[in-house]
């Protein structure tokens, strides 16, 4: 726990009920004990101090993109009694084109003017800081590789019985060069050409070249061919109801018989609807960053439609609290 009796908390921070404010010896061991590093600026620990309490401080770090983004914040669970949610995500080939359209010109967009920061969202990753953090931000696709690998370990499979693996949304390749250091042959596909640039220079920068780059198209998805394994975290929930399901749908019907899919994604938060001529009309207030949920029941519905049997389900806290999120592993009959 955080802020056990006598746990590193009270250590470093001093006890929570101690005097309210934040000391700078406490912001800058935010940063060594719950990131790993050291603040990136002085102008960060200035605005961490002006938090009212050490405890704020902790929730404001372990809300951060980065820390989520790494897998170490806490996975929430569904209440027993949770209500059903209302989504509507089964809709026509033209308002597919509609929603992907949208979504290809929003993340074309900031894979030009934030390409780094569109990937973690946090302020050290934006255009004038990035350049200082690229070996960080490359080497935190690590953990991703490590989790796929545990998954695969924990359904008895191991990574030499996939030789080609997909990874959809790969962004710069922040995680795609690690991937290509574990398996024969990768794949990874993207929505943004600008993307996909910095992430062909990323690759060619570190000598991986078992690795082909695609752009994600609504014909599909960058999925033409069949694969072994498919792999996708922190990308799903950026795009609508309808346009999830399409990805989910078209990434299990192209697995190989007996290829896995290990992918994650939000399906849940209370009071969270979808209904289609509502996000037409609100969707310039959801920011750069769309967050969107799909019922898990409508997953295990689209993975039998597929032929794919859930070996494994267990909750993940990518998306960030208060959202619900899975990681699903299913195999191919």
């Amino acid at each position: 726990m955080l802020t056990g009796p006598g746990g590193w908390f009270d250590r470093a921070f001093g006890r929570p009920g101690a005097a309210a404010g934040v000391s700078r010896n406490a912001a800058i061991w935010a940063y060594r004990l719950l990131l790993g590093r050291e603040p990136e600026s002085e102008s960060v620990i200035r605005a961490a101090v002006l938090l009212p309490s050490r405890n704020d401080l902790v929730r404001s770090v372990v809300a951060s993109p980065e820390f989520q983004a790494r897998g170490l914040v806490g996975a929430r669970r569904m209440d027993e009694f949770a209500a059903p949610l209302d989504v509507e995500w089964r809709v026509d080939p033209a308002t597919l084109q509609e929603l992907l359209a949208y979504v290809s010109a929003t993340w074309t967009e900031l894979g030009r003017e934030r390409p780094h920061w569109s990937v973690l969202a946090g302020p050290e990753y934006l255009p004038d800081a990035a350049a200082s953090r690229e070996s960080e931000f490359y080497d935190s696709g690590l953990w991703d590789l490590r989790m796929l690998l545990a998954t695969l370990a924990r359904v008895g499979r191991e990574p030499g019985q996939f030789p080609v693996l997909f990874e959809f949304g790969c962004g710069l390749g922040r995680v795609t060069w690690h991937l290509g250091g574990a398996f024969e042959r990768v794949i990874g596909a993207d929505i943004s050409v600008h993307h996909l640039e910095l992430a062909r220079q990323a690759l060619q920068a570190r000598g991986i070249a078992n690795v082909e780059l695609r752009q994600a198209t609504l014909a599909d998805f960058g999925m033409s061919q069949p694969y072994d394994l498919w792999f996708s975290r922190i990308v799903l929930q950026h795009n609508p109801p309808p346009v999830i399901a399409a990805i989910i749908e078209r990434a299990l019907r192209m697995l190989r018989p007996q290829g896995l899919a290990v992918f994650q994604v939000p399906v849940y938060l209370e009071g969270y609807r979808f209904k289609l001529d509502e996000y037409r009309r609100d969707r310039a207030s959801f920011g750069p960053f769309e967050m969107h949920a799909l019922p898990q029941p409508t997953i295990l519905d689209i993975a039998r439609a597929a032929a794919c049997t859930l070996l494994e389900v267990r909750e993940d806290g990518a998306a960030g609290d208060p959202w619900i999120s899975q990681v699903f592993t299913f195999q191919k009959r």
